[in-house]
Order: C-alpha cells, then sequence, then structure tokens
C-alpha cells in the first residue's frame, strides 16, 4: 500500500522562511515578557507560604483578598477551591523574603481571618489542633452540668 506517491521534498530549499518565522515569533515572545514586566514567578521560585484555610460557607474571595493585603504586605494571592473534597476551602499565598518572616506572617494571617470572619469553628473545637487543657475546659462545664463532675 502506498500512502505517498512523491517523496521526494525540498526541505532545504524551504529552510529560510521557517527559519524568519521562527525568528519573529521569539521576538514577539520576548517583546510580551518585557512588555508585561518579566516572567511572574510563583511561591516556588521566590519563597513563601501556602495556607489552605476551610471555610463553614461560602467565603468571599474579595473580602478575604482585601483583609490579607491590608494585614501583609508583599504579593498575596487568594484561591478558591472548586473539587468535591475542598467545599469551601481557601488556598491563601504569602511571599516571604525570609524565614524569620513565616510565623509572624501565620499569626498575621489567623488574626485577619479572625477579626474579618470572627473566631475560628463557630464554636467547635478542632480536635486536629486542640491541647490537652483546651479540651479539659472545653468538657468542665458540660460534665459539671451534667453532674458527672462534683
Amino acid at each position: 500500500m502506498e500512502l505517498f506517491k512523491n517523496t521526494n521534498y525540498d526541505f532545504l530549499g524551504k529552510k529560510w522562511p521557517f527559519i524568519i518565522a521562527s525568528l519573529v515569533l521569539s521576538a514577539a515572545g520576548f517583546i510580551s515578557i518585557f512588555a508585561q514586566g518579566g516572567l511572574k514567578m510563583g511561591i516556588d521560585f521566590k519563597g513563601g507560604a501556602l495556607m489552605k484555610v476551610k471555610f463553614a460557607s461560602t467565603p468571599n474571595l474579595e473580602k478575604i483578598r482585601s483583609a490579607v493585603d491590608a494585614k501583609i504586605k508583599g504579593e498575596n494571592t487568594v484561591q478558591n477551591f472548586t473539587s468535591a473534597n475542598a467545599i469551601n476551602q481557601v488556598e491563601i499565598g504569602i511571599e516571604l523574603t525570609d524565614e524569620r518572616q513565616l510565623y509572624a506572617n501565620r499569626q498575621a494571617l489567623e488574626q485577619v481571618l479572625a477579626n474579618t470572619f470572627g473566631q475560628p469553628g463557630n464554636g467547635k473545637l478542632d480536635f486536629n489542633n486542640a491541647g490537652e487543657k483546651e479540651l479539659i475546659d472545653r468538657l468542665r462545664e458540660p460534665l459539671t452540668r451534667a453532674g458527672v463532675l462534683s
């Protein structure tokens, strides 16, 4: 079975139009990069921290962005998750210039979210992050009311 009858093509005779087209497209790409202020590198290259935050209801991304930008300096990103496992979850990225800022920015982010959206958990205890003292304090009053503790 013969698919092509004439297999003699002059590839080298047509090289200059393709070289010129390649150079024009490469120049257009470099001009576009420089016109937009350079490459936009993410946290992977610049350094920073990503935090996943879960809300009780659908969060307002613009409200989160404005609250985070007002409190934490640098380039901050706020993205919504749309998968079935990540309902009402938001990923907040914070740019860090040095590692010492990580703890301070995490505390600032927790404070901003607590002030903007209320206390985390809506009265529920987070067993993943709660200590023994918090658990005892939380259970003392209901157990006393039930008569278990005297």
